[in-house]
């Protein structure tokens, strides 16, 4: 699961920096949360990556059979997204305000003497559609190229990569509008490795890029923006060397993780338009990534020790806190990571309850006031 291991001018730095400083930092107090356990479709395990204001929740569950399906969860209803055609398993990734569901899944519809990929998808009330591939082998033995969807706007618009003509390991950034798929990458023949996490309501859309396709080190990569099938270079933090854009903001703010090469050491960062700002780690931990980042300038994402266990936290006013300190003590919970923040500051994620790996869903209780 890649990405589950797992969201340029000068006049959108100039935007994106007047955003900044436009953000509420004067209550830096946490809040205190209700936890809602978002639950499985019959398995064991589940994985929450995205909500929107509605608080509909995306991501995936195990299922009876023990396969992983994509699920839309809303009201306390968690849906089956079913996957492509022949496919096994399936992951939701992202979900905008029109409730279309972004990811990718297993297809295979030539029979089982044919090997299942994966492809990225959209879904809507109509179904799940596959986004295509950029470039497709369609050998005897691969009929279909491989692709993965990761990010959605409220346009319709859908991030991820694709493989190219250079081969499946080769991935370029793609950009699929209404059925059409746009090589953000530099063209078919090219050898660098590009990827695209989110994208916002202006088209402004965040991953990563490695010219030299990668072949050096496995995260020999740099976080990147694209406007207008422009890329600009987001750089890193001092100290390290690489970088990935997880998510943007509508405002142009971006966050993600800055690291090493060999992805042994990594802070989250905020991008605003000029340069990163490294967001640290929570106390006793080393690592931290940024995954997600709401209108107001608040950031989730995962900080931990290298091989140990990692806490989700919740960064805002300049200070980063651990959202396992925000709910109840003995509600049984180890909260591993954030993946979402909506506009009230509602936020889901994956945890740790009695045994098993859960989706979880945070409600706010204080200070935001009453809920809707």
């Amino acid at each position: 699961m890649r990405i589950l291991k797992l969201r340029q001018a000068a006049a959108l730095a100039l935007l994106a920096v007047s955003a900044l400083s436009t953000i509420a930092w004067t209550n830096p107090a946490i809040p205190h949360y209700r936890i809602v356990d978002l639950g499985t479709l019959g398995g064991s395990d589940s994985s929450a990556q995205a909500l929107n204001d509605r608080d509909e929740v995306v991501g995936w569950a195990e299922t009876a059979d023990g396969r992983r399906h994509a699920f839309l969860y809303n009201a306390g209803v968690m849906q089956d997204l079913g996957t492509l055609v022949g496919g096994s398993n399936s992951y939701a990734t992202a979900i905008n305000e029109r409730g279309q569901v972004a990811g990718y899944s297993g297809i295979n519809a030539f029979g089982p003497q044919f090997p299942e990929v994966y492809q990225g998808f959209i879904w809507d009330q109509d179904g799940m559609t596959s986004l295509g591939a950029l470039f497709c082998p369609c050998s005897y033995n691969d009929r279909y190229g491989k692709s993965g969807g990761y990010g959605i706007n409220d346009q319709g618009w859908v991030t991820g990569d694709s493989e190219t003509v250079r081969g499946s390991w080769v991935v370029h950034a793609m950009l699929w509008r209404a059925g059409s798929v746009d090589d953000l990458g530099g063209g078919a023949g090219d050898w660098s490795i590009s990827r695209l996490f989110d994208v916002n309501d202006g088209g402004v859309a965040v991953g990563d890029y490695a010219p030299d396709g990668g072949r050096q080190q496995v995260f020999d990569r740099e976080a990147s923006l694209w406007r207008n099938g422009a890329r600009t270079g987001l750089g890193t933090l001092p100290g390290y060397n690489s970088s990935t854009a997880l998510a943007v903001n509508q405002s142009g703010l971006v966050v993600g993780w800055s690291g090493t090469y060999d992805g042994a050491s990594s802070h989250a960062f905020l991008w605003h338009g000029h340069d990163m700002r490294d967001l640290g780690a929570l106390r006793h931990a080393a690592n931290s990534s940024a995954l997600a980042i709401n209108g107001s300038g608040e950031v989730v994402g995962w900080s931990g020790e290298p091989g140990g266990v990692s806490h989700a936290f919740l960064w805002r006013a300049g200070s980063m806190f651990d959202l396992n300190e925000s709910i109840p003590e003995y509600s049984g919970w180890i909260l591993n990571q954030a993946s979402g923040i909506n506009r009230r500051g509602d936020v889901v994620g994956t945890g740790t309850h009695q045994g098993e790996v859960h989706a979880f869903m945070l409600l706010t209780q204080e200070p935001y006031g009453d809920r809707d």
